[in-house]
């Protein structure tokens, strides 16, 4: 990093509208040059290849932000960390329905387990406060820190203040405002995880091209989706997630989230 590089380093966390930012808006951006997630193994050599200007790293990150956050700050300690928040009970359950669209078998709580903490999601990747005291000690600059509900609420003016944020301008009549991903119900999550319960339909993760591996992968996929599809005729009235389970999660962590809402709010 040189003495004329701004560096911006967005570290998710995942479900937060990341997808959107990263495919719909960053590439909008002017005045600053964004490298795309899928590129991200190639960062170091992006940096260096533009030394006299501002640079946007964008990844989605969620249980392995603390080692990839180490990994960055060793190469890029003056980057300035910025990470997206989501209220930890809307975070969790939307992190639990992407899961179970992927082919996770499990309910709810062998998913996030709130009173022995067995679950896949550790409570600890809850504990926003202590990820944002991380960052700080890693990086030089301050974190900021921005909220989904902000998103939700007023969508121009979150964009907005990422334009001031990046010092970077916006042609904002080119910008495409539409959902990235829409929703899946409860019913059609609850009829492919009864149907994942015989056959395994679980996403893997990409590795080296392997034309058996790939071809299995697009199979799993596409008979994802297909049932997703055909589930829309169900009639369950069967919720994924018990309200009185999210209620839980909401109060466990409401102290922190009030905090954490208190003092950032207004940051950017």
């Amino acid at each position: 990093m040189t003495s004329e590089q701004r560096i911006y380093f967005h570290v998710g966390l995942g479900k937060t509208g990341s997808t959107f930012l990263q495919d719909r808006f960053f590439p909008r951006l002017m005045d600053i040059e964004y490298l795309p997630r899928n590129r991200f193994h190639g960062v170091q050599s992006f940096i260096a290849n533009h030394p006299s200007s501002a640079i946007l790293v964008s990844r989605e990150f969620d249980q392995q932000l603390e080692v990839e956050a180490h990994k960055f700050a060793e190469s890029f300690p003056e980057a300035r960390p910025i990470i997206v928040l989501r209220r930890p009970d809307s975070y969790i359950a939307s992190q639990y329905r992407r899961a179970v669209k992927n082919g996770f078998r499990g309910d709810f709580k062998s998913f996030f387990d709130l009173d022995q903490d067995m679950g896949h999601f550790k409570q600890s990747d809850l504990q926003f406060d202590k990820q944002i005291t991380m960052l700080s000690q890693l990086f030089s600059q301050p974190v900021t820190v921005f909220f989904y509900e902000d998103m939700k609420a007023d969508l121009n003016g979150y964009l907005e203040t990422w334009v001031r944020l990046l010092s970077a301008r916006m042609d904002w009549p080119k910008l495409n405002l539409k959902t990235k991903h829409a929703s899946y119900t409860d019913r059609q999550l609850l009829f492919l995880q009864r149907i994942a319960a015989f056959i395994d339909l679980r996403k893997r993760s990409r590795q080296e091209f392997n034309p058996i591996a790939f071809s299995t992968r697009i199979i799993r996929a596409s008979l994802r989706y297909s049932l997703l599809f055909i589930a829309q005729l169900s009639r369950s009235s069967q919720e994924l997630i018990s309200s009185n389970d999210l209620r839980r999660v909401e109060e466990a962590y409401r102290p922190m989230w009030n905090a954490l809402r208190r003092q950032y709010d207004k940051n950017a």
